[in-house]
């Protein structure tokens, strides 16, 4: 788990070791990351605040280990008291940030230095679920029982994605003593190594897309554990040049303490479909953003925090997205061939105001498919493949209109009912088209909605 943390931090402003400034650095997956910094100004002019133009503020953790905050931003800042009491001139501010990355001095976001990163991440341990830890029990005489452990030895799987990164998985079971206790856990850890060195955005890119698509299989929102990766910068350890692993802290989008799911509780594990890692780690380099961001929402809104109709909106916003990006804009060809054949008669027999009307009516009436049409489509292949259920295109429209045009504080109690049911619905259909275009099979998506028969099986076809 991220573990919170509060430490000195002896900032380098603009990354010079003869420029210190005392500060004080905080993070919790909660609050986030906090540096107060100060600094005694002596009649500087400088400005009050540590430089942020990088995007990096290097420093040292407990005035010794390197460490980088990323994606500072100055939130407050200021001078103190100037008094017969306080004769010390000095600034002081309060930075907010993204991530903190252990280890290492990183003065540009932008470098290329991440060569391989090395993740203890629930949601793909979870779902890989390695299964070498069995146990039995067998009755005895007298009513007792003889239980049985059997643990197998330690597996490795390695294969190249498409994008030429070297992947390796390894599982294990490790055992912890504690007086008469004995704990047993399965471990899985998953390298990513890269062919060239990458930087911040595009690890936190894979981060982000390899949570999501596991969580999303899962059918739960994971929590997420620092994450060591390798880098290009090396240290001189006992005469030789070192590589460093930096550590990397944030505080996620979508926060969850959530580090296991039990079986009958997954939607989907290793066992329960076709897929293969390899299979669904390529579909997170390959898959658009618009999936990713339809599959958070529904994370978000199957167990929300609050009910919220702006997220309803959103919600219906990423499947608008989705559709557009496996069914394009449908705009008609027809239509398409229409108008030009109409702006061509107009153009030879008509005046510049006509057409310039004409031009103007066509830009505020596009051609493309309405939300109406587009739920009406996601809702054919769903009802053509034997799921059961039916949304209602013409009450979402109207929500959706409500809350984009600022009416959603007139939305009564009921209107609010509506769109707790309407929210299954959307959550349900979701799931079975972005199932689909990871490549599971439409036999496999009903099974799963049986096996959580609470959540799903009202949607799954009939036997």
């Amino acid at each position: 788990m991220l573990e919170s943390f509060e430490e000195w931090f002896a900032i380098r402003n603009r990354n010079s070791d003869e420029d210190i400034w005392p500060g004080k650095l905080k993070f919790s997956e909660d609050a986030g990351i906090t540096l107060e910094a100060v600094c005694h100004r002596a009649g500087r002019a400088d400005s009050n605040a540590p430089c942020c133009d990088a995007g990096t503020i290097t420093g040292y953790l407990d005035y010794q280990r390197p460490t980088t905050i990323i994606d500072p931003w100055v939130q407050s800042q200021g001078g103190g008291s100037s008094g017969l009491d306080t004769p010390v001139m000095r600034a002081k501010s309060r930075i907010l940030a993204s991530a903190v990355l252990k280890n290492i001095h990183m003065e540009s976001s932008n470098e290329k230095c991440f060569t391989a990163m090395h993740m203890d991440m629930p949601s793909f341990s979870t779902w890989y679920a390695p299964q070498l830890v069995k146990t039995s029990n067998e009755h005895i005489k007298d009513s007792a029982r003889a239980l049985s452990v059997e643990i197998g030895g330690p597996t490795r799987e390695e294969f190249l994605l498409k994008s030429k990164t070297n992947v390796i998985v390894q599982s294990f079971a490790a055992a912890n003593e504690k007086g008469d206790e004995t704990t047993i856990t399965q471990r899985t850890f998953l390298t990513f190594e890269f062919p060239d060195a990458i930087d911040y955005s595009a690890v936190q890119n894979l981060i982000a897309r390899v949570n999501s698509i596991f969580s999303f299989l899962l059918g739960h929102r994971m929590a997420h554990n620092p994450y060591r990766i390798k880098t290009t910068h090396t240290r001189k350890w006992n005469n030789q040049d070192e590589h460093i692993t930096a550590e990397l802290f944030f505080q996620p989008a979508f926060k969850s303490t959530t580090h296991h799911v039990n079986w009958n509780d997954a939607i989907f594990r290793r066992q329960d479909c076709a897929l293969t890692p390899e299979d669904l780690l390529n579909a997170a380099s390959d898959q658009p953003d618009a999936i990713f961001y339809l599959m958070n929402m529904v994370l978000l809104l199957e167990n929300p925090e609050k009910l919220s109709a702006s997220s309803f909106g959103e919600l219906v916003g990423c499947i608008e997205d989705f559709d557009n990006m496996i069914n394009r804009s449908g705009s008609s060809a027809d239509v398409r061939s229409a108008r030009r054949a109409l702006r061509k008669i107009v153009k030879e027999y008509g005046r510049n105001d006509d057409l310039r009307a004409l031009d103007e009516l066509m830009r505020t009436q596009p051609n493309r498919v309405s939300l109406a049409e587009r739920l009406d489509r996601l809702q054919a292949s769903w009802s053509k493949s034997g799921f059961r259920g039916r949304i209602k295109a013409s009450e979402i429209t109207k929500i959706r209109n409500d809350v984009a045009h600022g009416r959603a504080v007139n939305l009564s109690p009921e209107d609010y009912q509506r769109i707790i049911w309407l929210q299954y619905d959307l959550c349900a259909i979701s799931r079975f088209h972005i199932f689909r275009a990871l490549g599971i099979q439409e036999q496999e998506i009903a099974a799963a909605f049986r096996r959580l028969g609470l959540r799903y099986g009202r949607y799954a076809p009939e036997r």
